[in-house]
């Protein structure tokens, strides 16, 4: 079986609130592509921006995911049909319970174990502070929205940077969240993303892949084959 795992496309309800930077039609010809040589396609979470509305709250997240979903309908369709299974993230938790997106998925083929999971649930920095992380997303969407997304920009790529920094190293959280879960699954291999830092780590009890992210113009991807038990991290930046 070949799987495709990607994430963090960050489709917000308008073009000037996110960071997704793709059209539809060439978004649509690169999940062509993945289609013609995976079996299955994880999509690993934050694939919409749903909490940068004015108010705060899940009527809010809700609303801001239905317009973001308008703005893509081709990619929305596809994407909650198979061979795609979606998984939700920290700044779109409201396609759980909309769209069935699930916390995370196990895959087992060829005697070769997957994990799948978004990452946030072992972000110490913004789960320690979620208050201030919360206040950090809502200010950037605010910014966007009046148009000073140079701004917006500024202050996501220092947090990407400075969150890579200190994680970059081990342990840190996300790679002990990592050997955990590869010994209490039983599983070869442990799939993450949030951090839009794609990383290949491989660890005393198995393999921990950070899929990047594919906002920005990027096409950055993992593409697994069990049965060759090949694990590859794909990456074209515009």
């Amino acid at each position: 079986m070949r799987i495709a795992a990607l994430s963090d496309f960050h489709i917000g309800p308008w073009k000037r609130s996110d960071i997704f930077g793709h059209r539809e039609d060439e978004f649509l010809r690169f999940l062509d592509e993945l289609e013609a040589t995976h079996d299955r396609i994880v999509l690993m979470g934050d694939v919409y921006q749903a909490q940068m509305g004015l108010v705060w709250g899940s009527a809010s997240q809700r609303r801001h995911l239905a317009l973001a979903r308008r703005r893509v309908p081709k990619l929305s369709a596809r994407i909650c049909e198979p061979p795609y299974i979606l998984l939700y993230g920290n700044h779109d938790e409201v396609a759980g319970p909309v769209l069935g997106a699930r916390e995370s998925v196990t895959i087992r083929e060829d005697g070769f174990g997957l994990f799948c999971i978004h990452g946030h649930q072992f972000d110490d920095v913004m789960n320690r502070h979620i208050t201030l992380s919360h206040m950090s997303t809502w200010t950037v969407g605010r910014l966007r929205f009046a148009g000073l997304g140079v701004l917006a920009d500024f202050g996501e790529r220092i947090d990407v940077a400075v969150k890579h920094r200190w994680y970059a190293g081990h342990p840190n959280p996300y790679l002990d969240a990592a050997e955990r879960i590869l010994t209490s699954e039983a599983v070869d291999l442990v799939c993450m993303a949030h951090t839009h830092v794609a990383q290949h780590i491989e660890l005393e009890s198995g393999l921990f892949v950070n899929t990047g992210s594919c906002s920005r113009g990027r096409f950055e991807y993992l593409s697994v084959d069990t049965a060759r038990r090949s694990v590859e991290l794909h990456s074209q930046k515009p």
